[in-house]
């Protein structure tokens, strides 16, 4: 009888593509620099809008490199076609490659780590985990590599200054073409390192901000799991209470220039997806009670326009599991103060500071509820 994994070893890597891309909608997909198909992350997660969902042959699975999810095929037609059950999945997949329906047995989800999608393949290490939270602990002279701090003029220019980017540790390849990042976990351990590419190709497959290899080992780690900037600013955001979360490292620097290293109240998703549970639980931590979330301007319209009326739903969904535990505010430019894609950060102080002064409340359940709840 076939099984869910042996259905998997017998598709192909052209019988994936073909597969996804009719779920996609279209032919589109790239490929990385090893030769791995990658495919829109809207087959991995609502809201997804960049090619950084990554099928790797050799375990048959994919990884989605803005959430830090590994699913499998099956997952994948699951999540597009709404089914409910595994089974649904398993038969459609069966059925999509005319797979005999004879020799079936029931079919089972199988259970993997985030991390299993490196431990099976033979050219990558797994890096060693911290089993409670699934992040990385690697180390510091790995940074080395990439030579010595720097202030890429690329960031100076958008108003990022070299003393920040001391702060942060920023570096540059320039055989890569990259801004490498350094991401630290709550206490200060290097968890992962991440490359803002300005290469036009990788810009063009929406892979801007990535994981870096080094050689073939490759420093990733859940962005689930963590928040950028929560260890750098975790002092100011326990003195105020508050945070403003954008999407990207670069929006988390631009905050620190406006206010100074000790006033900065910013963190980032590293990614346009909601937050976990773990991330809420950081920001908990720290005693946060009011969030301020200044995504993407991912809208050209006006107040009433089409395109930013399905902005402000894709808020709400976002914003949904925040509202128990904290006051929660969206930031909304209807005046065109940002450009098409802009973060709130990218102009000046001054319109991020009028933004969020005109910031819009998300209402939800009674203060006393959100005060038992940020106690537990």
């Amino acid at each position: 009888m076939l099984t869910a994994e042996q259905v998997k070893e017998q598709l192909t890597t052209e019988n994936i593509i073909q597969l996804c891309c009719e779920l996609q909608g279209d032919d589109v997909y790239y490929t990385d620099s090893q030769g791995r198909p990658l495919f829109s992350t809207s087959l991995d997660h609502e809201g997804g809008d960049s090619y950084k969902l990554c099928y790797f042959p050799d375990s048959k699975l994919f990884y989605c490199w803005t959430r830090g999810t590994t699913k499998d095929i099956f997952d994948i037609v699951k999540f597009i076609k709404g089914f409910e059950s595994f089974n649904e999945a398993f038969f459609f997949v069966c059925n999509y490659f005319h797979l005999s329906s004879n020799n079936f047995e029931e079919a089972k989800p199988e259970l993997t780590d985030d991390w299993d999608i490196f431990y099976k393949m033979d050219n990558y290490k797994k890096l060693e985990i911290k089993e409670e939270t699934h992040l990385p602990k690697l180390q510091e002279n790995l940074l080395c590599y990439f030579g010595n701090l720097a202030a890429p003029t690329e960031w100076l220019k958008n108003g990022i200054s070299a003393e920040v980017m001391r702060y942060y540790g920023i570096r540059v390849d320039s055989a890569l073409d990259k801004i490498i990042i350094p991401h630290r976990d709550i206490d200060g351990n290097l968890i992962g390192i991440r490359g803002r590419t300005y290469d036009p190709i990788e810009l063009a497959k929406g892979q801007k901000y990535m994981p870096v290899f080094i050689e073939k080992d490759i420093y990733n780690h859940p962005l689930g799991q963590n928040l950028f900037g929560i260890y750098e600013n975790k002092e100011t955001i326990q003195r105020l209470k508050k945070v403003l979360i954008c999407e990207s490292e670069k929006a988390v620097l631009q905050t620190s220039t406006f206010y100074g290293i000790s006033n900065c109240f910013c963190v980032a998703t590293c990614g346009s997806a909601g937050l976990s549970q773990k991330q809420i639980d950081l920001l908990l931590s720290l005693g946060v009670e009011e969030i301020i979330l200044g995504y993407d301007r991912e809208y050209q319209g006006g107040k009433d326009a089409p395109d930013t009326i399905e902005y402000e739903q894709k808020l709400l969904k976002i914003v949904q599991p925040l509202t128990p535990y904290f006051d929660v505010y969206v930031i909304m430019d209807y005046t065109g103060k940002l450009g098409y894609k802009d973060s709130p950060t990218d102009s000046t102080k001054e319109v991020l500071e009028y933004l969020m002064k005109h910031k819009i409340y998300i209402p939800s359940i009674s203060a006393k509820i959100k005060k038992k709840r940020r106690e537990r």
